[in-house]
């Protein structure tokens, strides 16, 4: 995945989220109320800025750019940030830290400003006074944060010391959940702090870093309202849950298995990792804790599984899978995952202690996106060069029969549209592509619209199993791709003429782009009859062959012709007996001259014709 992410240097989007459409940001389970988890032994509200309101001392700064720290009241402010930005946090009105990455980038010398030629990956620390937490050692901490990032990894951490602030060997990041270039507004964020000041909970310090390592230089960083909170002695509390094996990282992932799928193929179902990440927020160790996995199909239970974890130290954190594996039976429908955790103690927050999760099974369809338009891909808008592409996994052998595709308004009536298969380089040539095809007005969706249309391969492309493939579609004209739902960086691309140039760029907002497994794609109801379906031909017009898509309910015997307008047969081929299921015919036309032609399926007492196209 190194050498990946290095050949394909796919850059973020720098546009603002308005004008890449609707950005959804990964939802985190809901806890409770969110109210505290006992008695507050210190707050701070930045009231006075830098020199505490807190009844200890002030806040210092550290780092190379430790000054990028400062007190605000209006809002961050720069080339994509704007003052109506501003954390809405409870105590907003006295005052918060803001670490202002894109003022400092920005060229004030003009109107509205721009970023620098040159942007820089600010590193800087705001840090607390020293703080004596002997007698209350089982602490949380919690604050209110709105940020957004750009360009690689999050550069956003809470560090712990327990030497007066010589050494930082804690650390925990406070944007886990948030996607580059997504601002998902005013969060209230809960770290537990217990094991990290065990060592020596009389000398401690604590510090909100922005790490310029991580490669990011633009946007903000704002916070207020800190406080450190007793725990309970009892309460556990589900951080994150999901259906994935891992937390997808472009640098150390193996392969696109682990990112989030939510409709799985028949021929590419295989165990899912369902997990969730579990946090002994109490003051008690726990040596009983059960952690439940229920997967439900409607009313049918699927999966009831009991997972025991016999040892839970107080203010550790363990990723729980369920065992032994599951792997989804081949049957359509959506699949809901509820996930719990509890002991044999009562929990003082119980409202914490629950995730959910869900996904699809289709017979032939493999997707990532939520399945209905909420915002939309369009490049600059202007028809210029444009490919929207996504990543997947094949783990078993098959065969791609399309690519399917889902167009957002904004799409102009007669774009030129064609799908491509690639590999798991972004900047290779594909691997095939389908014909062109022209969008018509039945092919564009509204908004929470869900019509995909399948752009169809000339003949099936054989898919290796243990293998990354990308499916792209490229757009010549004005056109908008439909989005829904959040993509891992690194797993969804858009080539088109960005802030840096005509290049391939990640976005985290997922392109509704699927892999299509069905041979009978392109048959509409129109064209079924007494459980027989006859599909258009493609390409149409054929030059020297082209396939017809047919599929069966029943067995029955399969025959076609072929006739000219004068119904003349000019083209036979018999099939024999045929099982139920979907098929398709290759026909040579190499030796049909010009003309219209009328092709007929006859399956047992139906007959089903359709007509096509010779050119020369």
């Amino acid at each position: 995945m190194a050498q990946r992410v290095q050949r394909l240097p796919a850059m973020t989007d720098f546009r603002p989220a308005s004008e890449q459409g609707t950005v959804h940001p990964t939802a985190l389970p809901q806890h409770g109320d969110d109210r505290d988890g006992g008695d507050i032994v210190w707050q701070e509200d930045f009231a006075n800025g830098f020199a505490g309101n807190n009844g200890v001392g002030p806040w210092t700064t550290e780092g190379v750019d430790g000054n990028i720290w400062k007190r605000s009241v209006a809002g961050p402010n720069g080339a994509y940030t704007q003052v109506g930005q501003r954390i809405q946090s409870v105590t907003v009105a006295n005052g918060y830290m803001l670490f202002a990455s894109d003022s400092a980038n920005s060229d004030w010398s003009v109107t509205p400003p721009v970023i620098v030629a040159s942007p820089v990956s600010w590193d800087g620390a705001l840090v607390s006074p020293v703080l004596d937490l002997s007698a209350t050692p089982f602490l949380e901490i919690q604050f209110q944060q709105r940020l957004r990032y750009c360009c690689q990894t999050a550069p956003h951490y809470l560090e712990v010391s327990t030497d007066g602030g010589l050494n930082w060997p804690n650390r925990f990041p406070t944007s886990e959940g948030i996607l580059v270039n997504v601002d998902p507004g005013t969060q209230l964020r809960k770290i537990n702090i217990s094991a990290a000041i065990a060592p020596n909970p009389a000398n401690v310090k604590f510090r909100f870093y922005h790490e310029g390592a991580a490669g990011t230089s633009h946007y903000h960083w704002q916070l207020d309202d800190v406080k450190l909170v007793e725990t309970y002695d009892y309460d556990l509390r589900i951080t994150t849950a999901g259906t994935t094996n891992t937390s997808w990282q472009a640098a150390l992932a193996l392969s696109y298995d682990s990112i989030r799928y939510s409709v799985f193929p028949y021929s590419q179902l295989r165990p899912l990792g369902l997990n969730m990440t579990v946090l002994n927020n109490g003051a008690a160790d726990q040596t009983d804790v059960t952690a439940n996995f229920l997967v439900e199909r409607g009313a049918d239970v699927v999966l009831d599984q009991d997972v025991v974890v016999p040892s839970f130290p107080a203010g550790t954190t363990q990723t729980i899978y369920v065992a032994p594996d599951f792997t989804p039976p081949a049957v359509t429908g959506t699949y809901s995952v509820t996930m719990d955790v509890n002991s044999s103690q009562v929990d003082n927050v119980p409202g914490d202690n629950g995730g959910t999760a869900e996904f699809d099974v289709s017979p032939s369809s493999y997707g990532r996106d939520l399945g209905t338009v909420t915002g939309s891909e369009n490049g600059n808008g202007d028809g210029g060069t444009l490919i929207v592409a996504n990543a997947f996994y094949i783990s078993s052998d098959a065969q791609l029969f399309s690519v399917d595709i889902a167009m957002a308004a904004g799409t102009e009536v007669g774009t030129i549209i064609r799908g491509q298969l690639r590999t798991d380089d972004i900047s290779a040539e594909p691997i095939a592509e389908t014909p062109e095809i022209e969008i018509t007005a039945a092919d564009i969706n509204p908004a929470n619209g869900s019509n995909f249309m399948a752009l169809l391969f000339d003949g099936p492309q054989q898919l290796t199993a243990l293998t990354d493939y990308m499916v792209s579609v490229q757009f010549f004209g004005v056109a908008s791709c439909g989005a829904s739902g959040t993509s891992e960086a690194q797993t969804s691309f858009i080539f088109y003429d960005g802030q840096a140039g005509e290049d391939w760029y990640y976005t985290t907002t997922t392109p509704m782009i699927r892999m299509g497994f069905d041979p009978s794609a392109g048959i509409e109801a129109a064209d079924r009859s007494n459980g027989i379906g006859l599909g258009q031909n493609f390409p149409n017009p054929s030059r020297n062959t082209t396939m017809v898509p047919y599929d069966l309910a029943v067995t029955a015997p399969v025959s076609f012709e072929v006739r000219d307008l004068s119904g003349k047969v000019v083209l036979t081929r018999s099939e024999g007996t045929k099982a139920p299921g979907a098929y398709r015919l290759e026909l040579n036309t190499a030796n049909l001259t010009d003309g219209v032609y009328f092709y007929t399926l006859t399956a047992g007492a139906t007959r089903l014709t359709k007509r096509m196209t010779v050119i020369r």
